[in-house]
């Protein structure tokens, strides 16, 4: 073998531990941006990551061509064997759980696109804002709304809730490279649905001079029962008290950290709202005595909490699907501590489910193979004729279950 054909083999050999220390490099990327730092903090972590992944990648570059990686002495030798597991086998592994999750049962749905672009140029939906450039990369999805219409058969239903319907908008991001037309083409999308409940599950703004945007676009919106709020990570950087005021003013209550009940048709609806680890969390010790329990939690991370509690529903957002979706390997950043678990669609735990929103917008306005969406969710009670677990006292909590419940929600 020529010189040169053994440098250029030895290069290809340092690919595998290449791509096993990128994924670790994205996995502490994924697991820091959901520990509760405020977005300004961890654009700085996410940057010195990045400066340290540059660094140590010249480094180890470096070592393995004056002698390659199998050579070296422990514990670097043992760090690239863990590199070469983590690109051949975990990441692989992890992608093809993504790609081959079924949807739970006892779910149907439909989902229809509507370019929002086609009824006026999109440069009429473009604003003037710093990051307006994205909007215009070739085949950006960030105009083609997807409006998700889901039926749920949940165990726990009670049957005087039998067909609530709920509106969910998540992840809105409102800023300037949008035209404020943008967003009143999503709200417009709505209004034909009916809607008993509609709830929005954070991170409405991005930009601090467009927090008068949500009157007048949520303000639009309309509930039986009422339209409910919390913010998001985002929201926090961008004056909250006045986020929560203007929400107030479009008739939305902000559910931070708080539960409220709701009297529907005989039967009481619990619903809480988080945006924890940002926010105020849940007091579990003082959650009401429902009928049934919904969750607005804008971080999917609080799920196996709310199963342990009883939640009987979960409402999310924040992870936006990753907003760039690779084939055969799926999302790769998502601002979660289990990473790319929790990344879109719904998930199951026992009787409870939880839906995570793809969102609408989002700090940086790029999407590819993970368009925008807004949903309604119908609710039903789980017939005998599904395979989900019909629990005896279907739709009620006895004492005994209610004591269960707040025994293991106490931290």
């Amino acid at each position: 073998m020529s010189l040169d054909w053994q440098w250029l083999a030895i290069l290809a050999l340092a690919l595998p531990p290449a791509i096993g220390h990128v994924y670790h490099f994205v996995l502490m990327v994924n697991v820091g941006s959901g520990l509760g730092f405020s977005e300004a903090i961890a654009d700085r972590v996410r940057s010195v990551l990045f400066v340290v992944l540059l660094a140590t990648s010249g480094l180890l570059l470096f070592g393995h061509m004056h002698d390659p990686w199998w050579n070296w002495a422990w514990p670097p030798r043992g760090y690239a064997i863990l590199c070469v597991l983590s690109a051949t086998v975990i990441a692989p592994l992890c992608s093809l759980r993504l790609a081959l999750r079924r949807r739970p049962d006892g779910i149907t749905g439909s989902s229809s696109a509507q370019d929002l672009a086609v009824s006026e140029q999109s440069e009429g939906l473009i604003g003037p804002g710093p990051k307006r450039w994205l909007l215009r990369l070739p085949r950006n999805e960030s105009f083609r709304l997807h409006r998700r219409e889901w039926d749920l058969a949940l165990p726990r239903m009670p049957e005087k809730l039998d067909g609530l319907q709920i509106v969910q908008l998540s992840d809105l991001h409102f800023a300037t490279c949008f035209d404020r037309k943008f967003f009143e083409n999503v709200i417009e999308s709505c209004l034909a649905w009916h809607a008993d409940l509609v709830v929005v599950t954070g991170d409405l703004v991005e930009d601090d001079s467009v927090v008068e945007w949500i009157e007048p676009l949520l303000g639009r919106m309309e509930a039986r029962l009422g339209k409910f709020a919390i913010l998001g990570n985002h929201d926090r950087d961008h004056e909250p008290r006045r986020i929560m005021a203007e929400l107030g003013r479009a008739g939305f209550e902000t559910l931070e950290g708080e539960w409220t009940s709701i009297d529907c048709d005989g039967a009481v609806l619990a619903l809480g709202g988080t945006s924890e680890p940002w926010g105020r969390p849940l007091d579990r010790r003082t959650m009401p005595a429902a009928d049934f329990r919904i969750l607005l939690s804008h971080s999917p991370d609080q799920f196996y909490v709310a199963q342990k509690c009883g939640i009987d529903l979960v409402l999310s957002g924040h992870n936006h699907g990753g907003q760039i979706r690779f084939p055969f390997v799926g999302p790769v950043f998502m601002p979660s501590r289990y990473s790319r678990r929790f990344d879109r669609g719904f998930f199951r735990r026992r009787e409870t489910l939880m839906y995570v929103s793809e969102g609408i917008a989002g700090k940086n306005p790029v999407r590819y193979g993970c368009p925008p969406e807004v949903a309604r969710f119908t609710l039903h009670v789980a017939r005998a004729s599904t395979s989900l677990p019909v629990l005896q006292g279907q739709g009620t909590r006895g004492r005994k279950s209610e004591e269960t419940d707040r025994a293991w929600c106490r931290d």
